[in-house]
């Protein structure tokens, strides 16, 4: 039996805002310090560790109340500390917003679209900021989804 997409996405939201994907999408590897040595004839590169996850957002809102969803979304976005990030099909997880770009076209009342940039929070990163900041953004989200769940949101 084939799976059913459709019933196994969630909802995606940042901070307990919710809007829709588009599409998403990100990067791992690792970091790579190049060296030229003189006269030779290969560099000599050096293992520096894992980059940084980074997860690009295709985002958009919908609806008569878009204006005040996008706002929200906004603010969120540019809120300090990390916080949890909910997309349709990767697992939740603590992310830093560094980025978001919006679009609203005149054609398209009604319809605000957003290109999201965030970097995975990482947990050294995060303890030694604050050590409550990880537990404070995942209880704020959950308790904001879900006033907004209750609102019709």
């Amino acid at each position: 039996m084939a799976r059913n997409w459709l019933s196994t996405l969630r909802p995606a939201s940042f901070r307990g805002i919710r809007f829709h994907v588009e599409g998403d999408g990100g990067n791992v590897g690792r970091r790579v310090a190049v060296h030229d040595i003189s006269g030779g004839e290969a560099p000599v590169t050096e293992d520096m560790g894992k980059l940084a996850r980074e997860v690009g957002v295709g985002a958009y809102v919908t609806g008569d109340a878009a204006d005040l969803v996008g706002l929200a979304l906004e603010r969120a976005c540019e809120a300090p500390g990390p916080s949890l990030l909910v997309l349709p099909i990767d697992a939740p997880r603590l992310v830093r917003c560094t980025g978001c770009r919006r679009r609203r076209d005149r054609d398209r009342a009604g319809y605000i679209a957003y290109d999201l940039d965030f970097v995975v929070a990482g947990i050294a990163g995060v303890a030694l900021a604050d050590p409550l900041s990880a537990l404070r953004g995942v209880f704020e989200g959950a308790l904001a989804g879900g006033a907004a769940a209750l609102s019709g949101l």
